[in-house]
């Protein structure tokens, strides 16, 4: 009994401290003109651990004015003044002193919005901000840029992981492949259906409703393994269930698709690439959740570590739950 109590606190740990931590560690950057000319304001998102007060790498001529910072729950908001002494020139460039993983970078310092995904250099991450002009982008650099927000998001997404790794210790085989198959059809459809504006549901209560799907997953898991939920029916209901939570999830999916700012010409190839690379994170996700558990067995801890997870995870999506319901209440009273 103690063991698997310690199992089950150490899956807790291993949920929700990453979350916490911002293992794989994203930032969101825009540059725009300030309130005069010559004046130009950075703002970055990130987690609050990385939010350091280092100074930036300024173009030539340009300086740092003004600085504020924000912090809610485990993200700091930063926004920095910057005056420059003159136009700043073609092929300018801002280093940040923040180490994060990956990043989307929107300057609008030309009148239209210019978007790009970043990834580090070094221990840093390098803003283009002389790159300013809009125009047309070949579909490699529109591949490149929208998988790379979809596998962002999924390994980011820890709703979205819990959700994947209940079926993954729910079924094994083709089964599982099946379940897979049958989330990815869903959360296909309503992230197209959503985007294009032709489903549309508040966030709040559809972010409640993901975090129930965790804790209703895992307990059809954890019944799977007691043998309470098996044969071809109860197959059957598994699919039906998984492939309503996947429209549930998809919703999510399109909220942040909308926040990265598509342009109209990238719309439908944006939305393909983007859903290509969640499926491409999930994917890797739903590897490495077998590897472990393939390692679980050969130490002959499988059954333990599973249910461990699974009461993990169960937990924590009863706790997102309310949470969010809590947000939501209070934020209409």
């Amino acid at each position: 009994m103690w063991n698997r109590l310690s199992l089950t606190l150490a899956a807790l740990i291993g949920l929700a401290s990453p979350a916490a931590a911002d293992v794989f560690r994203v930032g969101e950057f825009a540059f725009q003109p300030g309130n005069a000319p010559g004046l130009y304001e950075l703002s970055a998102t990130m987690p609050e651990l990385l939010a350091s007060g280092d100074a930036l790498g300024l173009p030539d001529g340009c300086r740092e004015v003004g600085r504020d910072k924000t912090v809610q729950a485990t993200l700091a908001r930063l926004t920095v003044e910057i005056a420059c002494a003159g136009p700043i020139a073609e092929g300018a460039r801002i280093v940040t002193p923040w180490a994060v993983d990956g990043a989307t970078f929107v300057s609008t310092v030309s009148g239209a919005a210019v978007r790009q995904a970043l990834q580090p250099e070094g221990d840093a991450i390098v803003l283009p901000v002389g790159a300013l002009q809009a125009g047309t982008r070949t579909l490699p650099e529109v591949a490149m840029e929208y998988t790379w927000q979809g596998i962002v998001h999924i390994l980011g997404g820890w709703d979205h992981l819990a959700f994947v790794l209940c079926l993954c210790l729910l079924a094994r085989g083709r089964f599982l492949l099946a379940l897979v198959t049958t989330f990815t059809l869903g959360h296909s459809v309503s992230l197209a259906l959503a985007f294009f504006d032709l489903v549309k549901l508040p966030v709040p209560p559809v972010e409640a409703v993901i975090a129930l799907s965790i804790a209703f997953m895992a307990r059809e898991a954890i019944r799977a393994g007691q043998g309470q939920a098996t044969g071809a029916r109860e197959r059957r209901r598994q699919l039906g269930v998984v492939g309503g939570f996947g429209l549930l999830h998809g919703l999510g999916f399109a909220t942040v698709l909308r926040e990265l700012g598509v342009p109209a010409s990238e719309r439908v190839s944006g939305l393909l690439f983007f859903n290509a690379g969640v499926e491409l994170g999930q994917l890797i996700f739903v590897g490495g959740v077998l590897g472990v558990m393939a390692l679980a067995a050969l130490a002959g801890q499988q059954q333990r570590v599973r249910l461990a997870a699974l009461y993990g995870a169960g937990v924590i999506g009863c706790f997102w739950m309310i949470e969010r319901v809590a947000g939501f209440a209070a934020a209409t009273a």
